[in-house]
């Protein structure tokens, strides 16, 4: 009986050491992964800049080869409309080309962005659901470590919990290092456009509603002076061929048609989605606080009184950040209307330029300008964005945002 109670301590303490050896290891490996992927960050902060050019000139050839086609196509709309009449009960009249033309633009802003967006949009989403789910489990472990013994050899420890929590709030730590880093990516392609944010306004612009929007709209405008200038070089190897040049100037045309389009899908989201989801928000909102007011009056216990008190100020708060949304959407949408007037004056001049001139080198002209009008609007209709105060009126901003998408 001795000498088996003696294996059963010798097989405990030789199980104790190999588990603490195991734990030891563990966190030596988690600890050197980490701090590969912290190394890794860096080293591709450093590189981003050594490798930012010849990157951006191989998406530029690809984006190019997406689009091309659809723009050739989209030539022979630019055509079609200064031939079929206005309206007619038989055959195709300019509403139904222009219903064509737009499905081909909408194809021809995919290819300019679609892979950027929807992958900038899809790793946010899974490294911010990574660390809610991390910040979940924290929860349970230190839930469960409130009765977890100090010593066991079967049951998880309070240390071995507080292995737990550390390891996962280490792991947030990298996955917020990642979206930094998306966000830092986002920030140089706006300075391509000669808007300078901070990395907080970056923050606020991923957490307004229309965010994917103006971003979209960015990246499209800092595409279209690459495309415009690979149409300009076909256009002067044209060697002054009128009907090859008006091809390729309708073609450009298209780039004006998809940058008016673009604006006025804005303006049409914020008139009839954003604006009024958010009214109804707000007036939501009035009606609670009333609500709250009127039983709070009728109330005559002072404790319940107080939670009413309390519920109150929640409301006040919540009708606070919708109402300095609201005005955040109007004075976007105010700028998107001004840039929509410029690009507008010059898709005019073009649609004009097209029907009149007899010179391939007057559509060069044009176009010349037409380019220069594309540097000037992308700054305009970039919202003016302000920094969240605090992390309060961030998370609000995103719960406010949560129920306008829905």
């Amino acid at each position: 009986m001795k000498r088996l109670s003696f294996g059963i301590l010798l097989c405990s303490s030789l199980y104790a050491d190999w588990a603490s050896d195991v734990l030891a290891k563990s966190a030596q490996l988690y600890d050197k992964t980490r701090e590969k992927t912290i190394q890794i960050y860096h080293d591709t902060l450093t590189n981003d800049t050594l490798t930012q050019e010849s990157n951006a000139t191989h998406l530029q050839a690809a984006i190019w080869e997406r689009v091309s086609d659809d723009l050739r196509e989209g030539s022979t709309y630019i055509q079609k409309l200064q031939e079929v009449p206005d309206s007619t009960w038989v055959g195709e009249d300019k509403e139904d080309v222009r219903q064509e033309l737009n499905g081909l633009i909408e194809n021809i802003i995919e290819g300019l962005v679609g892979d950027d967006i929807s992958r900038l949009k899809s790793d946010m989403d899974s490294l911010q659901k990574k660390i809610a789910q991390n910040k979940e489990q924290i929860l349970t472990y230190r839930e469960k470590r409130i009765g977890a013994p100090e010593h066991s050899l079967i049951y998880t420890t309070k240390s071995g919990y507080d292995e737990k929590i550390k390891n996962l709030q280490d792991e947030n730590r990298i996955l917020q290092n990642e979206i930094r880093m998306i966000k830092e990516r986002l920030q140089k392609r706006f300075a391509q456009i000669g808007v300078k944010l901070s990395l907080d306004q970056i923050d606020v612009l991923l957490s307004r509603v229309d965010g994917d929007d103006i971003i979209e709209i960015s990246l499209v405008m800092d595409t279209l002076k690459y495309i415009t200038a690979q149409i300009r070089q076909l256009m002067q190897q044209s060697q002054e061929e009128l009907t090859q040049a008006k091809r390729y100037y309708g073609m450009h045309q298209v780039l004006l048609e998809l940058v008016v389009y673009m604006q006025q899908r804005y303006i049409e989201k914020c008139d009839k989605i954003y604006l009024p989801k958010i009214d109804k928000i707000i007036a939501d909102a009035k009606a609670m606080m009333e609500q709250t007011e009127a039983l709070k009056a009728k109330e005559e216990s002072g404790k319940r009184a107080r939670v009413y008190a309390k519920n109150l100020e929640a409301q006040e708060w919540t009708l606070k950040v919708a109402q300095a949304y609201r005005q955040d959407l109007l004075l976007s949408k105010a700028k998107m209307v001004e840039a929509q007037r410029v690009a507008m004056a010059n898709l005019q001049l073009s649609r004009n330029t097209y029907n009149t001139v007899l010179l391939s080198a007057d559509l060069y002209s044009v176009m010349s300008e037409s380019q220069k009008m594309f540097t000037q609007i992308e700054k305009m209709q970039v919202p003016t964005i302000v920094p969240f105060e605090n992390l309060q009126i961030k998370q609000k901003y995103q719960e406010l945002t949560k129920k306008i998408s829905d």
